[in-house]
């Protein structure tokens, strides 16, 4: 059983293309000794769809009164039209993940539903009609006068209609060691590395992140379909977002009114008690039930999207933003008999001098010791380093 981080149903499309969980939560009188609710995140894709389901698991109440999750497995999972077709099926591919791996385009005025049977027992979701989604006009950022950056996205509806867009973002920046080191301890070996530049180094990490909240916003109350510069992130300064070189990609989705209202009460019962639910649960129900007991209690909305997507990079380096990065202490030392004392103390070697080794703090040489730090570089990233 693994219990589910931060909200319940982190946005329904995190879990497609980014990364999703669901936090612990106190359901709605009524609700509220229910166990074994069963949960489920997914938006319906044409370029893969993911479903993330799990069932909530009521905990000793001497100790919590939140709801932890457990994975549901073993379900057969189908896209299905509304003529009954079979439009794909979903694989497990871990505890409580599915994945629908077959790509197909969507039919103009078709509708489609997420049919679930598990345990001996058979769920579908409302038929929905996808929604199209209009381009990213922009994604823009700029530095506030407290050295914090602001991220805003821009987006307008083609045919003037009201729009409901709902937004998921994916972070990877380019972490830097403070010193290039010649060589590494490995303890594993209890030997000494030769490190380089483009082959087995601590200089070069890479960090990944996701965005934690729903992001929505609409034309509603607008005269024009126009939705400018709407913040979907900011970067304080002091991590090592800033080290040298950002990314963010945002995707965008269009969501009908329906779906829009759910989660924004959501996100508002979230802000206001911490909670996913609100005192009255009508307004969080979602459209997806068990087939033959209509009125068991089950948590998630299902809904159709075409996605659109953009890329921005920020050189922290090039702009001078890098002095913003996380400051600690880097001063060198050669109070240590061997690197490996120097590596159970959780320092590292510097530099080689004549043959006598300098040591600094691990944070200063190895990025891989730094907060999100691997040497997982992602496909798209645009310079050569390793």
């Amino acid at each position: 059983m693994k219990p589910k981080i931060y909200i319940i149903i982190l946005f329904i499309v995190l879990t497609y293309m980014l990364s999703g969980c669901i936090s612990a939560f106190e359901p709605p009188e009524g609700m509220k000794y229910r166990e074994k609710m069963l949960v489920v995140e997914c938006a319906i894709l044409e370029e893969g769809t993911r479903i993330s389901l799990s069932r909530t698991v009521k905990p000793d109440e001497e100790f919590s009164q939140n709801y932890l999750f457990e994975d549901v497995n073993n379900a057969a999972i189908q896209i299905i039209d509304e003529n009954l077709n079979i439009i794909a099926v979903a694989e497990q591919y871990e505890w409580g993940n599915y994945i629908v791996n077959e790509r197909f385009s969507f039919v103009p005025g078709m509708r489609y539903a997420l049919d679930i049977k598990v345990a001996g027992k058979h769920y579908q979701s409302d038929f929905v009609e996808p929604v199209a989604t209009p381009a990213i006009d922009e994604v823009n950022w700029k530095l506030n006068a407290d050295n914090s950056i602001d991220i805003s996205v821009s987006t307008h509806s083609q045919d003037n209609e009201t729009l409901y867009c709902l937004w998921a973002f994916e972070e990877n920046w380019e972490i830097r060691s403070r010193y290039s080191a010649p060589l590494r301890y490995d303890p594993m070996t209890d030997a000494l590395i030769l490190q380089s530049i483009t082959g087995d180094n601590r200089y070069y990490c890479w960090g990944k992140a996701y965005s934690q909240s729903f992001l929505l916003s609409s034309t509603e109350k607008f005269t024009d379909a126009i939705i400018k510069d709407y913040k979907i992130h900011t970067l304080h300064p002091g991590n090592n977002r800033f080290s040298y070189l950002y990314s963010i990609t945002v995707s965008q989705y269009s969501l009908n009114k329906e779906a829009s209202t759910y989660f924004n009460n959501l996100q508002r019962n979230i802000d206001e008690s911490g909670t996913l639910f609100a005192p009255q649960p009508s307004e969080v129900r979602g459209n997806i039930r068990n087939v033959l007991i209509p009125d068991e209690p089950v948590i998630g909305y299902i809904y159709a999207s075409k996605v659109a997507k953009s890329r921005l990079f920020i050189n922290m380096a090039e702009h001078g933003l890098d002095r913003f990065e996380e400051s600690f202490v880097c001063a060198e030392t050669d109070d240590f008999k061997d690197p490996k004392s120097a590596y159970n103390m959780g320092y590292r070697i510097y530099r080689v001098d004549n043959g006598k080794y300098y040591y600094a703090y691990h944070r200063c040489v190895d990025c891989t010791e730094r907060q999100f730090g691997t040497k997982i570089k992602p496909d798209f990233w645009p310079n050569d380093h390793w």
